[in-house]
């Protein structure tokens, strides 16, 4: 069946906006047990030519149940990249979200964070699913302990990260197989990149998770609104590839131009070399003769 690629912020903002779907993905990905969700109006896409970067940030309000069974409000900030990306921006917007208080109780305070990214590039650790989590430890013995507190809580995070290159062929597990909507090697074709054939038909699908997203990036790749955001995002795209493409010719030009002047250089080299042996060759010829000239000198005034 025939999908829209929400690897483009169009698509995955249309697919994100359904809350059941948002909820099912978002609690498949942190393990967290989400009561309830609501998208924050801090969406944000940050498109940059000269950073050579797309970013597209979505955040959550959300109330998880902790094993406690404490109910417990948190923003998740969900940010997706298509470029490799300067790692200041992903900071920057994170840095963002721990100065703005939310309300809780009637109170004006900052939330826990976690942080989710999806990456259409690969790292160099090579899985495609990563969580980085704290865990308190007791530096003087080692100890971990399970205790957790507030103040702590608020001023770190865990991150969990997708990287979509690595994604299996085959689904193995229930995040695996909602997570296959992103694996670009269903792409359609390079002139419809937009476009994923994703390799089974909803009549054969029995998660219903993945049903529910599949119905809703099918229904995308029938909208004539979500398909003129998606031409936005592809000029976009070719004014990046164009810009690095235009960076790769000029680095490759300056490195040719290195590469013939250490050429010219190395031949100087061999050049001066020579003359430095026949300057020295001219030195020793010149002290043989000063040598013999002081030998017939001597015997003269014998």
């Amino acid at each position: 069946m025939l999908i829209a690629n929400p690897i483009y912020d169009s698509v995955f903002k249309f697919l994100m906006e359904d809350l059941r779907i948002a909820k099912s993905i978002l609690r498949l990905l942190t393990g967290e047990d989400i009561l309830s969700l609501e998208i924050k109006p801090q969406e944000k896409t940050a498109t940059s030519k000269k950073h050579l970067l797309t970013v597209y940030r979505l955040d959550f309000s959300a109330v998880i149940k902790t094993e406690t069974g404490e109910e417990k409000k948190v923003l998740i900030e969900l940010q997706k990249g298509k470029q490799p990306i300067d790692v200041l921006r992903f900071r920057r917007y994170l840095g963002e979200n721990y100065s703005k208080p939310d309300e809780i109780n009637g109170i004006r305070q900052s939330l826990p964070i976690i942080t989710i990214y999806i990456l259409g590039f690969p790292l160099s650790v090579k899985h495609a699913l990563l969580k980085v989590n704290r865990v308190y430890h007791d530096l003087l013995n080692g100890e971990i302990i399970t205790q957790k507190d507030e103040f702590i809580e608020k001023l770190t995070h865990d991150c969990y990260i997708v990287q979509i290159p690595f994604l299996p062929e085959k689904a193995k597990n229930k995040i695996e197989k909602i997570l296959s909507v992103f694996n670009q090697q269903w792409v359609f074709s390079s002139q419809q990149p937009w476009l994923l054939r994703f390799p089974q038909d909803l009549n054969q699908i029995e998660d219903e998770d993945l049903k529910k997203v599949l119905e809703r990036l099918s229904f995308a790749a029938q909208s004539e609104e979500v398909q003129a955001q998606i031409m936005i995002e592809e000029e976009i795209d070719n004014s990046i590839d164009e810009v690095l493409r235009v960076k790769d010719e000029l680095i490759l030009r300056k490195e040719t131009e290195l590469m013939e002047k250490e050429k010219e250089l190395k031949e100087k080299g061999k050049e001066l070399k020579e003359k430095g042996k026949e300057l020295e060759k001219e030195r020793k010829q010149k002290e043989a003769l000063l040598k013999e000239l002081e030998e017939l000198k001597k015997k003269n005034k014998e």
